[in-house]
Order: structure tokens, then sequence, then C-alpha cells
């Protein structure tokens, strides 16, 4: 499923929700209960904007528990990156990670991650953690449970194929939708649903100051940082405003006394509080 199909269909479960509130609160009326009239509608309204809500926000509790934050009381933050690996931004940011000594974790595409092998390798011969991002970016927000188990099948096939020896059993679903049958039968195969603080949305090119500026606001203890070092279909997005925003991002960490861990290593953290 498209992004846009996946709206559609939000949109039109919304729509027909609302025709239904609408049409018990004319019951109502036409029966001269104004009181259950209005509550019907103002109700119906306020459910209409969870159920949006619930779909829409990557790290609403209701579709089940999403691992976003690390404790707030330590200097650690979590640097990730979506969507690759793709030449020659991930071996950019491969290299100013290298040169910054930062550790990252790499929510991968298996359809990329067979493409580029040698990306894959390298994230794991330099010390990164490569996670799952499914296997070719379908959108899960009414993903069934056979849906997601085949997405997580291929996707850790499609790493082993690349010669990934230790992946990371963490998940972050493309926009972070994910419905909740989607989600049990993810930590039901052993993965921890994983999402972000906040977003940057790197992905819009807004500008290298941009994305710097964007990440000062997030960058505190216990964020989780969403950048990407790839893209997924025949459109070739351009991520070189990322990969030049990183070494500021870096720098600008470190000066608020930060230090920088992988996903699993905030997650150990939070576990030992």
């Amino acid at each position: 499923m498209t992004k846009r199909e996946a709206l559609s269909a939000l949109a039109a479960l919304a729509g027909g929700a609302a025709l239904g509130q609408a049409g018990a609160a004319r019951l109502f009326w036409r029966r001269g209960s104004r009181r259950l009239a209005a509550a019907a509608l103002l109700g119906g309204g306020a459910a209409d904007a969870l159920l949006l809500y619930s779909f829409l926000v990557p790290n609403f509790p209701l579709r089940g528990q999403v691992f976003y934050r690390g404790r707030q009381d330590l200097s650690s933050v979590a640097l990730t990156f979506d969507d690759g690996p793709r030449p020659p931004f991930t071996g950019q940011v491969l290299d100013v990670l290298k040169q910054e000594g930062v550790p990252a974790t790499f929510f991968v595409l298996g359809e990329n991650a067979l493409r580029y092998p040698e990306a894959v390798l390298r994230m794991e011969a330099e010390g990164h953690r490569v996670a799952s991002h499914g296997m070719d970016h379908d959108i899960l927000m009414w993903a069934r449970s056979w849906q997601i188990t085949l997405q997580l099948k291929l996707a850790a096939q499609a790493l082993a194929a690349a010669g990934v020896k230790d992946p990371a059993h963490l998940f972050r679903a493309p926009h972070g939708w994910l419905s909740p049958a989607a989600h049990r039968a993810a930590t039901g195969a052993g993965y921890r649903v994983t999402g972000w603080t906040r977003g940057v949305w790197d992905t819009a090119a807004p500008g290298v100051d941009t994305i710097v500026s964007r990440t000062a606001e997030l960058l505190k203890p216990g964020s989780i940082l969403l950048l990407h070092d790839g893209w997924r279909g025949a459109q070739e997005e351009d991520r070189s405003q990322t990969v030049a925003a990183l070494p500021h991002i870096i720098s600008l960490a470190r000066s608020r006394g930060l230090a920088f861990v992988t996903v699993e290593e905030m997650m150990h953290e939070a576990n030992a509080h």
C-alpha cells in the first residue's frame, strides 16, 4: 500500500464514522433529545479526532508500545537513519560518523540492502547497528499479521544475503504507521518496535541550516533523532543536505554535553532504570 492509498483509506473511514454520528444526532434531534443530539456530534468529533491521531502519530500507545525516547536523566542521544543504503549518501554519512567516532543505528530497507550490500557490510564493520525498515517501504497502517511477518522475513533474508552477521532485532515502520495487528506480529517475532522522538523532516530538503536548527530544538537527553540516508522508489532524492548537516549536529550535541549511543544501548539504559 502506498502512502496516498493509506491516507485515502483513513479519510474514508473517518468520513464514514462522521456520517454515522451525524445520522445518530439527527435521530435524537427529531425525537426531541437535543442534549443527546449535541452529545452525539461532540462525542463523535472527539472520536474522529482520536481515530485520526492514533493512526497518524507514530508513537501513539494504544497501537502497542513503541520505544521513542530514552532516559532523560542521562546524557545519551541516539542517531538513526532510515531508507538506506543508497550511494553516494550512505557512504558519505559513514565517512562523517567514522571521522567523528559516532555510532548510529541504520533502519535499512531490504531491497536496498540487496542492491548495495557493500554499504550495509560497512555499517556493521564500523560498529553501527543494522536494523529493519521492512523490505520495500510498504505502508503498514492497515497491515494484517501475515503482511508484517512477510515484510520482516524478506528483510531479514535480504540482510543475511548482503552478509550482515548480527542485525539488531529492531523494526521501524515506514512513516511510523503500524496497525495493532502488525505491531503484535512484529513483537511476537522478536522485534522491538522503534520510533523517534520528533521528526527533522530532512527528506523535504529544507536546507542545511534548517535541518540543523530543527535538530537543535530536540537535542536533549534521551532523544532519538531521525534522519535519512536513502529513499525508496524511482525518484532519486538528494540527501546531500543531510550529509552536510551531520557534522554540525554532532558538534552541537557535544557542546551540550550529550553522548551518542545506539538505540539498543539506549534501551539497555532504560531497562536498567
